[in-house]
This record gives structure tokens, C-alpha cells and sequence, in this order.
């Protein structure tokens, strides 16, 4: 046992002190029953509290918890008997009963450090980021070369994009960090967010031949391919390919890695091995399936994604991604009737109807959109994606007030989804082409604000450069085409407002430049930008 757990506490001070003068004789007898009551109840607590202990040292911790709850009840203000409650709640994976207990005993004993790491390690499995840094912190300004401590601000500070703070603190405690992979691979993480990528490898190496095995490789590998260090991950995988059990997830690794590093042939090439050797599941079909796209190979596309909804019905991303394929192939028709299909093989699929609502509007059915869309959203009223795609709809069909209160609705519920305002921002600039300038100004307002929620939004900054174009104010809207250009490069729509502009400043030779690369993105954009409904997981 770890911490206070092992210790037995001590009945509080009984001793009376006399203050009462001449009645001291009296005041004593009177309190005595209540002194001798309360020797008794800590005694007692102190056995309940022992014999827990025993019973956590054999593994019984059911028995432990009602022996440790026994003895709070009898002696609820002894922060020692709260901590070996809380401690046994925990290792019963009790997770926020524990934190509440531990927080009661720091109450009574805030120097208690011990117990203020358990709760902070409690905070931070609950995802509880901030409280378990704040715990933690605590902990350090007391003792800064405290290890274990250091080791979890370093977790933490991972989990919440802090990579700097995540590097000074693991790197700190290379002992601790040895001793768990999942340690190792939150360095190695952050090493690539800081772009250290040499770091990150050098950190990773200690996950070779380390004593959990193949776990330790495919965690080194996931790093890397989340890293975008695929050379490194693939390594990993070919590490254990002779002595690992499972050979499919092992290939299905591999293909997903040759997959993100767009070596779509090699990709190819390693699934079909595993279909020929009898592995067809859905998740190699799909990935087959985009290896297939990616390669400008439709119709076998079609196939595997049709061969993975055979293999694997109810796995609604077959479905999905056999429509984005159809979509970008510019098959409206075909796309539709997959999507009722869909939607009729999965009834209670939210994700299903925003498609098929999708689709829809696609084919100007706006009618048939707002239906789909209330069914999704009747089935996940927590969907952002149907609730914009319902206020599309809306407005689409001509619904120009319920569109509004849609729009207006979804920015309150959803106020971190830049989206929204986004495409309110849109439909205000089309009403205001009927003469009124509030409503651009109104538009213009939520785009800017949208930025402050998602400053990559492209759509933005596109709608931002058009106002600002429209009304003259064209190094505003040169600003604004850029800053788009800088984060979509290959987006048709930005090139030809990059066009427009430099026409406007008299730049000949820049706008038909625009203007070609925007005909040449409009051509060959079919199949460069539709990803899997979801990124291949490992």
C-alpha cells in the first residue's frame, strides 16, 4: 500500500484542560462520559481502519472499503482514515468518489502531499486537466524535485497541448519515465508537436525491446504515425512482424501507415495480401477501398467499400465513405440511393441522416434535407452537423425566418463551432444584396468572430475578402485571400478571389497566374480532397 495506508492513526487528545476555576471538580465529572465516548469511538475507528488495511494488503478491496467507511463514519474529521478510504476507492477504480473523499482529507490536512498526488492522479484519469495541474503545482512549490509529481504535471501538461511544459517535466525524470511506456510515448508526443523530431526518435528507442513486449512497439508506432514520422513507425511494425500473433492487425498497421504517408500503392499492395491469405474484414476493405481512390481507381473503389458493407453490415463508415467516393466521382444519383440505403440498413444512425441530408441538398431536394435532418437530430440532439445542416436546409427551401432562429439557436448552443456563424454570416450577404447594409455589417461582424474561434476557418477569410472586394477595400481583401492561401493552397475558390484582386490593383501577370491555377484546381479536384469517414485506426 502507498502513502498514509499502513499507518494507524491515533485517538485524538482527551486530556481536559481545567479553565473553570473553583468548578473544575464539577465541570470535570460532567464531561468525563463524553471524554471516555469518545476514546472509544477513535479506538473503535482504529480497528475498523486496521482491519481494512489487512484486507487491501490480500486483495479483498470490497472488504477494505466497508472497513475504511466504518471507520469514517465513526471518526469522519480523521484526515488519515479519509486518505486510506480514498486510496482503496481508487484502486477500485472509483474514481470520483475517491477525488471527493481526497478533497475532504486535504481540507482537514492540506499539507498532506501524498494525498494531494493520489488526487491528482485521480483528476487527471477522470480528464480533469486543470484541477490535477493545480494539485500539482501545489505539490512542486513545496517540493520541486518531487518525481512522481513531476512525471504527472508532464502527463497532464501532454493531455492539454502544454508540449513545452510536458518536455521540461518528463525529460526531468528520465528514471520515472522509463518505467511506463505510456510515459515514454507522451514524450516522444510532444517531442513531435515541438518538431524535435530527432528527440522524438531518440525517445521512442526506448520502447525497443522494452520488457512489455509488442505493446510497447505498436504504442511507438502509433506515435510515430501520429508524429507523421512514417519511416519510424514502419519500422516498428516490421520489428515484430515475424513473432507477432495476429498477423492481420499487424498488416492492417502497416497499410494504414503506408496509407498516411501516401505511398497508396504500397498500401495496396499490403492489403490485398492479407485478403488473398483469407483476412477480409471490414477495416481492410475500407482502407482498400480509399487505396483504390486515391489512385484514380473508382469502380475498384466502389467495390471494396460494397465488399466491407457485405463483411462488416453495421459498420456505418462503409456506407459513409462508399457515398464520399460517389460524391466526389460527381455520381449525385448513385451517392443518393446509397444514402437511403444507409439510412434504411441503419435506422438509428445520426451520422446516416446528416448524410443523406447532405446529399440532398446537393440535389436541391431541399425538402426531403429538412426531413432528414430533424430525424438526425431527433436521434442525437447533441449533433452540431445536423443542426447547421437543418438551418442550410431551411434556408434553402425558402424557410428564411426558421432559418434564422436555426442559425441563431446553434451559435448559443454550440458557441465554440465557429461553423455556424459562418454560415449565418453567408445567407445575412444574401439577404443583403435586397439593399440592407446592417445586415453586412452584421455578416461581417460574425465572420470576424469566427476567426477568434477558428483562425484556419478558409471559409472566413474567403467571405471576409469578397465584402472587402465588394466594397472597395481591396488591401483588405488582399489580406484576407492570402491568409486563406496560406492555409488551403489548393482551395479553387481563394485562387480565383486572389485573381479578382490583383486584377483590381492592376497585377496582370499575378491574376492570370490566379486565374490558371484556380481552372486547374477546378479540374483535378475530384479525388485530392475527400479523407476516410475516419482516419484509420490503430
Amino acid at each position: 500500500m502507498r502513502g498514509s495506508i499502513g499507518a494507524r492513526a491515533r485517538p485524538r487528545d482527551t486530556r481536559v484542560v481545567c479553565r473553570f476555576g473553583v468548578f473544575a471538580p464539577l465541570a470535570f465529572l460532567l464531561l468525563l462520559p463524553f471524554t471516555v465516548a469518545l476514546y472509544a469511538s477513535n479506538e473503535t475507528a482504529a480497528a475498523h481502519s486496521d482491519k481494512g488495511l489487512q484486507l487491501a494488503q490480500t486483495g479483498d478491496l470490497a472488504g477494505a472499503e466497508t472497513e475504511m467507511r466504518a471507520a469514517v463514519a465513526l471518526a469522519p474529521q480523521n484526515p488519515e482514515f479519509l486518505t486510506n478510504l480514498a486510496t482503496v476507492l481508487a484502486m477500485e477504480k472509483k474514481l470520483d468518489d475517491s477525488s471527493a473523499i481526497f478533497e475532504r482529507s486535504l481540507k482537514l490536512a492540506p499539507a498532506n502531499l501524498t494525498a494531494r498526488r493520489y488526487l491528482a492522479a485521480n483528476l487527471w484519469q477522470l480528464h480533469r486537466y486543470s484541477e490535477a495541474k493545480r494539485n500539482l503545482e501545489i505539490i512542486l512549490k513545496q517540493q520541486s524535485n518531487d518525481a512522481p509529481s513531476r512525471l504527472l504535471l508532464g502527463m497532464v501538461s501532454e493531455n492539454m497541448g502544454d508540449y513545452a511544459t510536458a518536455v521540461r517535466m518528463l525529460a526531468s525524470v528520465p528514471a520515472e519515465v522509463r518505467k511506463q511506456p505510456e510515459s515514454i510515448a507522451a514524450l516522444a508526443v510532444s517531442y513531435y508537436h515541438l518538431r524535435q523530431t530527432q528527440q522524438a526518435r531518440l525517445t521512442l528507442d526506448l520502447l525497443r525491446n522494452h520488457p512489455a513486449g509488442p505493446r510497447a512497439a505498436l504504442l511507438a508506432a502509433h506515435v510515430a504515425d501520429e508524429g507523421g514520422d512514417y519511416p519510424t513507425a514502419e519500422q516498428f511494425l516490421l520489428s515484430i512482424q515475424p513473432d507477432y500473433p495476429d498477423q492481420a492487425d499487424l498488416g492492417y498497421r502497416l497499410a494504414s501507415v503506408q496509407f498516411h504517408a501516401q505511398e497508396f500503392q504500397n498500401s495496396e499492395h499490403t492489403l490485398l495480401q492479407l485478403t488473398q491469405s483469407g483476412n477480409r474484414t471490414g477495416r481492410i476493405l475500407n482502407l482498400l477501398g480509399w487505396c483504390y481512390h486515391k489512385q484514380n481507381q473508382s469502380e475498384k473503389a466502389m467495390r471494396a467499400f460494397e465488399d466491407a458493407i457485405s463483411v462488416q453490415p453495421d459498420d456505418e463508415s462503409n456506407y459513409l465513405d462508399l457515398q464520399k467516393v460517389l460524391l466526389a466521382s460527381n455520381r449525385l444519383p448513385a451517392a443518393l440511393e446509397v444514402a437511403k440505403r444507409t439510412t434504411d440498413a441503419l435506422p438509428k444512425s445520426s451520422r446516416a441522416f446528416v448524410m443523406r441530408g447532405s446529399i440532398e441538398m446537393k440535389t436541391s431536394q431541399f425538402t426531403n434535407a429538412i426531413a432528414s435532418y430533424r430525424v438526425a437530430q431527433g436521434l442525437d440532439s447533441g449533433s452540431p452537423d445536423s443542426a447547421l445542416g437543418l438551418a442550410d436546409a431551411e434556408f434553402a427551401a425558402g424557410m428564411a425566418k426558421e432559418a434564422h432562429g436555426a442559425y441563431e439557436a446553434g451559435i448559443q448552443r454550440f458557441p465554440d463551432d465557429a461553423r455556424f456563424k459562418v454560415h449565418y454570416a453567408f445567407v445575412l450577404v444574401k439577404e443583403a444584396e435586397s439593399g440592407d447594409p446592417q445586415l453586412e455589417a452584421r455578416a461581417e461582424s460574425l465572420l470576424k468572430s469566427a476567426l477568434k474561434l477558428d483562425s484556419s476557418s478558409v471559409e472566413a477569410y474567403t467571405e471576409l475578402g469578397e465584402l472587402a472586394l465588394k466594397n472597395g477595400r481591396i488591401a483588405d481583401a488582399q489580406r484576407d485571400y492570402e491568409a486563406a492561401e496560406k492555409i488551403d493552397p489548393n482551395n479553387a475558390k481563394v485562387h480565383f478571389g486572389l485573381s479578382k484582386v490583383y486584377r483590381r490593383l492592376g497585377k496582370v501577370e499575378e491574376a492570370s497566374h490566379e486565374a490558371k491555377l484556380f481552372q486547374q484546381l477546378e479540374q483535378s479536384k475530384s479525388t485530392a480532397t475527400l479523407p476516410p469517414t475516419e482516419r484509420p485506426q490503430n
